[in-house]
């Protein structure tokens, strides 16, 4: 399950993400998130953001050229430390196409995307 990020009345801004490929087996994602987004983030969790647990799910968008959330979009999941702004995700292969959300899974599976990259 995938909402929206987290907004408020202020409509502080929400984080920005970008991937690169670093080689053939393998892509580097970097991203910023305010302070003021990290506090919204922590209000609507009702968890310190330092105990929250992020991800970055890598989408392979190779033969549907977006995400659908239908249940059989193709992704994997590497959990990340909320004090990294980049992340090395390996197990990828050049000449397929790939999108990566930052987000929030929770206990339960239930998944919140926070920001999207662009396609490569």
């Amino acid at each position: 399950m995938e909402t929206n990020p987290p907004r408020s009345s202020t409509d502080v801004e929400g984080p920005s993400i970008h991937i690169a490929w670093k080689d053939e087996h393998s892509i580097q994602a970097e991203w910023s998130m305010t302070k003021e987004f990290e506090q919204e983030v922590e209000k609507k969790f009702a968890i310190p953001f330092a105990e929250l647990p992020f991800v970055l799910r890598l989408f392979d968008v190779t033969d549907r050229k977006e995400i659908r959330n239908d249940g059989t979009d193709l992704y994997t999941d590497f959990d990340i430390n909320h004090r990294s702004s980049e992340w090395i995700l390996y197990g990828v292969t050049q000449g397929l196409e790939y999108c990566v959300d930052l987000g929030i899974r929770m206990v339960d599976g239930r998944f919140y995307s926070l920001s999207r990259s662009q396609m490569i």
